[in-house]
């Protein structure tokens, strides 16, 4: 799971598959990230191709300890079929959410 800091925001690249496995492999490692960060997250899931509900639950415990942190977790650059998942399942209502990186960053400078 790579990773950058652009100004105030980190950026976190989340890997293709967010089934069991997949976030077993990552959930520690990306709330050690937005501990230690303290601030603005922005996950690209440019490469997700699939999100299991383990998953779905481990990005809002992720936004929720970053909102205590006094930051916000957003997505950017979700594929059309990972989009519809979190439009059925309402999440869409819980997370900022951006068509691209660049959009995202804006956002987070406005």
């Amino acid at each position: 799971m790579n990773h950058e800091r652009i100004g105030e925001v980190l950026i976190i690249d989340l890997p293709a598959r967010l089934d069991a496995v997949g976030v077993a492999a990552i959930e520690v490692t990306l709330s050690d990230l937005i501990s230690a960060h303290k601030g603005q997250v922005l996950a690209d899931m440019s490469e997700v191709n699939f999100v299991a509900s383990l998953a779905l639950r481990m990005l809002l415990t992720q936004l929720k300890s970053a909102q205590q942190l006094g930051g916000d977790l957003r997505l950017c650059t979700m594929q059309p079929q990972i989009s519809e998942i979190f439009r059925k399942s309402r999440f869409d209502t819980l997370f900022k959410i951006y068509p691209d990186r660049e959009s995202a960053l804006a956002a987070y400078v406005a």
